[in-house]
């Protein structure tokens, strides 16, 4: 249960602070409004969205390399964290990194094979936000074969998809 509780404290830290903390350029009141990686690449360009990204990818991976048997209870807190920060709780990402994160602590190919696919149906059609909402079907995929993870991954796919559709509407 700790790991859980955990999860949600680590979810709240947001590469997307830690960036405007060291470059003074506030992601919150800048472009689209948005903490995450996406809006990151339109103030500070290609290291900023690195950056942000990584941070938020890394911070995943880690606590879900201890969260053993709670891995979707964690991966679900992790991103609600991400989404509603305890310090900001209106201010949050839409959870995409947190998403990746998962996927690659889940399995490294997955997340290759995703990354892949997702290029590709960039390329194929030139939209890369509805895009990424296809590929937030690998979660419950990767539950596969237990009613419970099924379920917990299920409900963090809908809640990054909420975000998305929320800030779509925003914007």
């Amino acid at each position: 249960m700790w790991v859980i509780i955990l999860g949600y404290v680590v979810g709240s830290i947001l590469g997307g602070r830690l960036y405007g903390r060291c470059s003074g350029q506030h992601l919150a009141t800048s472009g689209s409004g948005n903490t995450g990686a996406r809006n990151a690449l339109r103030i500070g360009g290609k290291q900023a969205f690195l950056f942000v990204y990584g941070f938020d990818v890394l911070k995943t991976v880690l606590v879900l390399s201890i969260s053993g048997p709670n891995f979707f209870e964690t991966g679900l807190a992790l991103t609600l964290g991400h989404i509603y920060p305890m310090w900001h709780i209106r201010s949050g990402g839409k959870g995409y990194a947190v998403f990746s994160g998962i996927i690659l602590a889940y399995s490294p190919l997955w997340f290759i094979v995703g990354l892949l696919l997702l290029l590709l149906l960039i390329k194929l059609t030139g939209n890369s936000r509805e895009t990424g909402l296809f590929m937030l079907a690998l979660l419950p995929l990767a539950a596969w074969g237990d009613a419970t993870d099924v379920s917990v991954a299920s409900l963090t796919v809908i809640l990054i998809v909420y975000h998305h559709i929320r800030g779509k509407q925003r914007a």
